[in-house]
């Protein structure tokens, strides 16, 4: 019966999904690769050899967001074991492409709930 229903449940959505499509798919190795990489969606689509429109109607279709927020994501993640392990927020700040703390603070507090600070002394109190 709970097979059943498990298969019958919706499915919810992954806080980094990802995508089949080969093209779309490419961009985000890439930046799976380096999440410091900075460049811009123009210039993203010009290196996959297509057109900011294709890729925008991509990320909406197979991520259900922009690309933007989904590197946005793809950086929280990443930012987490980092902070976690005790690096410095200036550290995790410009390793992840952030030209300044306060930057990746802010995007961090906003998508997390939490400033990076607060979310190391978290994890800690649970680790404890």
């Amino acid at each position: 019966m709970l097979l059943d229903q498990l298969v019958a449940a919706p499915r919810a959505g992954s806080y980094l999904p990802t995508s089949e499509d080969p093209l779309l798919g490419a961009v985000l190795r890439v930046l799976e690769a380096n999440p410091g990489d900075n460049r811009s969606l123009p210039e993203l689509a010009h290196a996959a050899h297509t057109t900011e429109r294709t890729l925008t109607r991509r990320c909406q279709r197979d991520l259900g967001m922009s690309l933007a927020e989904w590197r946005q994501r793809l950086r929280v993640v990443r930012a987490m074991p980092l902070l976690e392990a005790g690096q410095t927020v200036e550290t995790v700040a410009l390793d992840l492409g952030y030209s300044s703390a306060s930057a990746f603070i802010s995007m961090f507090k906003r998508l997390v709930g939490s400033t990076p600070d607060e979310y190391r002394k978290g994890a800690r109190a649970q680790a404890a």
